[in-house]
């Protein structure tokens, strides 16, 4: 495992509210989750949104870190956020022991925008512990927290969408996302640890009575790096080995079926560059019966 420099969906029973006190120190509501043990490495995020309505259809961007030098362990996006009270469960992403997620909605102008030195926000921006079990309930709320400064050396990851793909019937009509997980140096058939993450959504009604905005066009690709915190760099290890899955939720039952489009690339090979340009071979997807990814229309 080399690294350039140096170091970044059912509901639960019981969530966990965190709060900060002071961005160097890690600290959590103890009224809200149980803050003893140890995060275990490839723990799930378990992240509950409550209320986080001004976002809605905004791209939000996310940061895994670790320590006072907040090194980023793993990174995720949503493009968009669809729901106010999304319920998302990323696997395998927490790296072992205390972390804090740093994350920040893109509003306008578009792309990171810090804030100003006065503290008015831009972009609103937060950093929340996440408890040792792998849950954090976030509500939206003031005041925001800057989220820069953390360091990540690591490779972007970008995964180039297939020209067959590129269609707005597709990216219009379901959610996909794209896992990208470590797998052990010496047994390749164990996954570690989860380091990007990207959640498609079509955009939906922005509130109560609105009507749904004409949906964007297909991305050419999914990044995850270079587009968080700021931060210009991303979470992979190069030359590590990885398994990358894409999937298309046909079904749309919000997590993976036999009844989804699931594209499986095992044992990839990060290169030794900051930049990991990963173009998917479609032969290697599994199609669910009556549906053809490269024929779909509404």
């Amino acid at each position: 495992m080399h690294r350039t420099l140096v170091p970044l969906f059912a509901l639960s029973l019981a969530a966990c509210t965190a709060s900060v006190s002071n961005l160097d120190d890690l600290s959590t509501d103890g009224d809200a989750c149980d803050p003893r043990g140890r995060t275990v490495r490839g723990t799930a995020l378990d992240l509950q949104f409550e209320s986080v309505t001004p976002h809605v259809n905004q791209d939000m961007f996310f940061a895994v870190t670790v320590g006072k030098e907040r090194s980023i362990e793993a990174m995720l996006v949503l493009s968009t956020l669809d729901d106010p009270d999304l319920h998302l469960i990323v696997p395998k992403l927490l790296p072992e022991g205390p972390s804090e997620l740093a994350f920040w909605a893109d509003s306008m102008p578009k792309g990171f925008n810090p804030i100003r030195e006065d503290g008015g926000p831009v972009d609103h921006q937060w950093t929340r512990p996440v408890c040792p079990n792998g849950k954090l309930t976030f509500t939206h709320t003031t005041p925001f927290q800057s989220v820069q400064n953390a360091v990540s050396t690591g490779a972007i990851f970008d995964f180039q969408v297939p020209t067959e793909l590129r269609r707005k019937e597709l990216f219009g009509t379901f959610h996909m996302w794209l896992t990208v997980t470590l797998l052990d140096d010496n047994d390749n058939s164990k996954e570690v640890q989860t380091r990007a993450f990207y959640r498609w959504s079509p955009l939906v009604a922005p509130g109560k009575g609105q009507a749904v905005p004409e949906q964007r066009a297909a991305p050419t690709h999914l990044q995850v790096g270079g587009n968080a915190l700021g931060e210009p760099r991303g979470a992979i290890d190069t030359l590590s080995l990885y398994h990358i899955q894409f999937v298309i939720d046909v079904d749309k039952s919000g997590g993976l079926t036999g009844g989804d489009f699931v594209c499986n690339y095992n044992r990839q090979r990060a290169p030794d560059a900051m930049v990991w340009t990963f173009t998917p071979d479609l032969s290697q997807c599994d199609s669910p019966a009556g549906f053809d990814v490269k024929a779909f229309a509404k």
